[in-house]
């Protein structure tokens, strides 16, 4: 009994950690804006960046919501072992997609430049990243999961993630089905239904 106990304390503690309120939700994510621009930085070998930022998100990511807006209406018709198996291949495709993308920084600088609340239930936080001719938006939105808020989309220079995954995961499920879909999600290209 005292090892569930501890057990469930840890979870708590664990989950706590990256609990984010409201009120703190600019300052919290500038903090960890300027230590992953640190880690890009640092001296640490290029293959083990990823795991250092993906530590400093990945508790304010729900990878779930995520899966489940991008997939949209053909979300509900999975069973929930396929849902569970769509998640997972979800989270890894969007973290394959993210290391590639490190591949290409060279020494931006990245700048939380303030939240919006278009919403009761919905939050933006503005960033942007400084490159060397131009600099790019990249806005952060927020929904509230029980006390804490999470991240369910991210625009990168005004284009939703979501809305993008939507349009090619949905094509995929409708016209070549789950096992496809999973296949291309496990892939590092999915490209719409043909």
């Amino acid at each position: 009994m005292k090892i569930l106990k501890t057990l469930a304390l840890c979870g708590a503690l664990l989950i706590s950690a990256h609990a984010i309120s409201d009120a703190d939700i600019e300052s919290v994510m500038s903090q960890k804006v300027a230590e992953a621009v640190s880690v890009m930085r640092s001296s640490t070998p290029k293959d083990a960046k990823p795991a250092k930022i993906f530590a400093l998100f990945d508790g304010y990511f729900d990878y779930k919501m995520m899966a489940k807006l991008s997939l949209a209406k053909h979300y509900a018709n999975l069973s929930p072992a396929q849902i569970e198996e769509f998640n997972k291949a979800f989270e890894a495709h969007l973290k394959r997609s993210f290391i590639e993308k490190l591949s290409l920084y060279t020494d931006q600088d990245m700048k939380v430049l303030g939240k919006q609340s278009p919403s009761d239930k919905r939050r933006v936080l503005k960033t942007q990243i400084i490159g060397e001719q131009k600099n790019y938006a990249i806005d952060f939105k927020f929904y509230p999961n029980g006390a804490d808020w999470r991240i369910y989309d991210v625009d990168i220079v005004g284009v939703s993630l979501i809305q993008t995954y939507r349009s090619q995961l949905g094509d995929v499920a409708q016209s070549l089905g789950f096992d496809e879909l999973i296949k291309r999600l496990n892939s590092t290209v999915i490209k719409s239904g043909e």
